[in-house]
């Protein structure tokens, strides 16, 4: 939203603020969008459901349905492990750990059953699975007793998860993506444990996993965080969690989950973290990765929406606003993350299948007929199931593939995306700000256009609507609501194909995480930057309270830069702190292949959690 600064946290200055102007997007459909070298939409890693094709409450209809008419990816399975744990005896040898015999002829029998509906159980699907267990039934406790051997150990808890991925898989069809636990840290105190004795179980799984399969090429992650508030208490909370862990299990992991909401996850403060508030949480963890281990190792969003706390509207069919508001936290995230297809190896919308088990789950997550759960795909009617608004998510994404092309919006609360199939070209919309806003529509001169539709997800009366309009032509300008996507669907009589590319590559300081001093300066060094024709943008994100300066003097090298004073997402008013990516635009001649930028505040308080230096860089094909 386009407000003065000194408005941070006044709802007065925001009442009054001016009607805002027109956004203006640009395309470029001459220029492929490489992140990092990737230049497609990978509907595998974003596209997703939080289901798996293990999921005994979901029949074949409902499966296909899935997969056929949704066009969605199977992404997650947090419950395969737990009822093969509990059906697992110990070791008659050693009753301290499981016995492995066993496991060996019941994950034959469970690949027999497997291969009987071989359309289900494709390999390539059950590869993109992430698996995960809960530290309720996993954790190495003396006093766990989910199985007749416990876990009682953090050895006999690996190895229990090391042979299950062995046994009851092939190596064709074996998920590439294994977190230990989820959301461990937040249940330590109730489990009588310790999120660092959790962190070094991590440790010890990933170890024996990498021992009992050496030439697999499983990914090993965690600890997808809950409560992902990094800066409470001035980065307190990632100093005890997130850091700590990577410090103590990080150089065993091959990626690093989080779970990001809108809303309150679990514990902390109310939080809006659609905007720039999910970027600063994926660049600090970047940031730190890089200067740990010399690499910004993988990211992994397991989970995502938003958590609507209290019962109000949970009844049918007073649910659509819950549903309205989900499906705004999926695409607003979701546009976010379709920006980083290089760090992150998979995102998971929390949207369940049929889930039975929210029917007999205690707390926030149960379900009932009358009132069922807000994540269902589908939900009880007497004796059947039916779909649920949030199938809406998917049909609005549905038939959006192909090469990535350069858009860009004049306002970082418009965000875009502009992919290229063949004779269809898309470009997908969505609208983070608190109120309409009309979008102008400019760069399509070149395009030899045959038909246009316009996709919209929004809402009406308060319920989900998802729309088509075949349209008379490109128009010159569309409206879009708050919370709601536009896909602008142009058919092409001739393909069009690009003639450059245009590279983004993040370049990471050697520090990270700078306390702020009034007037006193705050350095960031950059090795290896990529130099050339284009442009930059410092990633700058901030950990403030409330009323202090969000725009210090900065310097690029010699080079003064401006720090704007808009960024995606709002002011996260109502929080005790502001942590959020501003991006800073830089011009590319600022640059060097060593280079150094300077931050100057005006006054003391919080910190510079990361300053990530993005380079956008023009090649001719």
């Amino acid at each position: 939203m386009k407000i003065a600064l000194a408005c941070l946290v006044s709802s007065a200055c925001l009442a009054s603020s001016l009607v805002a102007e027109p956004v203006v997007l640009t395309v470029d459909p001459t220029s492929v969008r490489s992140i990092g070298g990737i230049t497609t939409l990978e509907r595998e890693k974003y596209i997703v459901i939080h289901a798996s094709p293990d999921d005994g409450d979901t029949d074949d209809e409902k499966f296909r349905y899935i997969e056929e008419e949704l066009e969605a990816h199977f992404g997650r399975d947090g419950g395969i492990q737990t009822g093969q744990l509990q059906a697992t005896p110990a070791d008659p040898d050693n009753p301290g750990m499981p016995d492995v015999e066993r496991m060996r002829r019941a994950g034959a029998e469970f690949q027999a059953e497997r291969a009987k509906r071989p359309f289900r159980f494709r390999p390539e699907v059950l590869r993109e699975v992430v698996l995960c267990t809960h530290p309720e039934y996993m954790m190495g406790l003396v006093s766990n007793d989910a199985a007749e051997f416990g876990p009682k150990t953090p050895e006999a808890a690996a190895e229990f998860c090391a042979q299950f991925l062995k046994y009851y898989y092939t190596d064709e069809s074996r998920p590439q993506y294994y977190e230990v636990f989820n959301e461990p840290f937040i249940k330590a105190d109730k489990l009588g444990t310790t999120a660092r004795a959790m962190a070094e179980q991590h440790v010890t799984t990933a170890r024996r996993i990498r021992e009992v399969l050496p030439n697999d090429d499983i990914m090993i992650g965690g600890y997808s965080a809950a409560w992902a508030e990094v800066e409470a208490r001035n980065f307190e909370h990632w100093n005890g969690w997130q850091k700590m862990f990577m410090d103590v299990a990080g150089e065993e992991m091959d990626f690093f989950s989080i779970h990001l909401y809108d809303g309150v996850n679990v514990k902390g403060t109310h939080a809006e973290r659609t905007g720039s508030n999910v970027l600063a949480n994926m660049d600090l963890i970047d940031a730190y990765s890089y200067i740990k281990f010399g690499v910004a190792k993988p990211q992994s969003i397991t989970e995502y929406g938003r958590i609507i706390q209290h019962d109000r509207d949970k009844n049918w069919p007073n649910r659509l606003r819950r549903e309205t508001a989900l499906i705004g936290s999926f695409n607003g995230m979701l546009m976010m993350y379709l920006e980083h297809p290089d760090r992150l190896i998979k995102t998971v919308p929390y949207i369940l299948g049929v889930a039975e088990w929210t029917y007999s789950f205690p707390g926030g997550m149960f379900s009932s007929e009358e009132a069922p759960s807000g994540f269902l795909l589908y939900r009880r009617s007497g004796e059947n199931y039916v779909l649920t608004g949030l199938e809406l998510f998917y049909r609005f994404w549905k038939g959006v593939h192909g090469e990535r092309r350069i858009a860009s919006a004049d306002d970082p609360d418009i965000r875009t995306h502009y992919f290229a199939d063949g004779l269809r070209h898309t470009v997908v919309l969505h609208n983070m700000d608190t109120e309409q806003r009309t979008v102008k529509l400019q760069g399509f001169d070149e395009l030899d256009i045959a038909r246009v539709s316009l996709r919209t997800l929004g809402s009406r009366n308060g319920a989900p609507l998802l729309g088509e309009q075949v349209l008379y032509g490109l128009p010159d300008e569309i409206e879009i609501g708050v919370a709601e996507a536009a896909a602008v669907i142009i058919d092409l009589k001739k393909p069009f194909e690009a003639e450059q590319t245009v590279t983004e590559t993040r370049v990471y300081a050697e520090t990270y995480l700078q306390a702020i001093e009034a007037d006193q300066p705050i350095e960031f060094t950059y090795k290896n930057v990529p130099t050339g024709e284009g442009d930059a943008t410092l990633r700058l994100s901030i950990g403030r309270v409330p009323g202090l300066s969000l725009q210090p003097e900065v310097w690029v090298n010699s080079t003064a830069v401006e720090v704007p004073t808009d960024w995606a997402g709002g002011t996260q008013e109502g929080r005790p702190t502001f942590f959020g990516m501003i991006p800073v635009p830089v011009p590319a001649e600022a640059l060097a292949e060593n280079t150094t930028v300077k931050l100057v505040f005006p006054d003391s308080g919080g910190k510079v959690a990361s300053a990530v230096l993005q380079t956008n860089l023009v090649s001719k094909d």
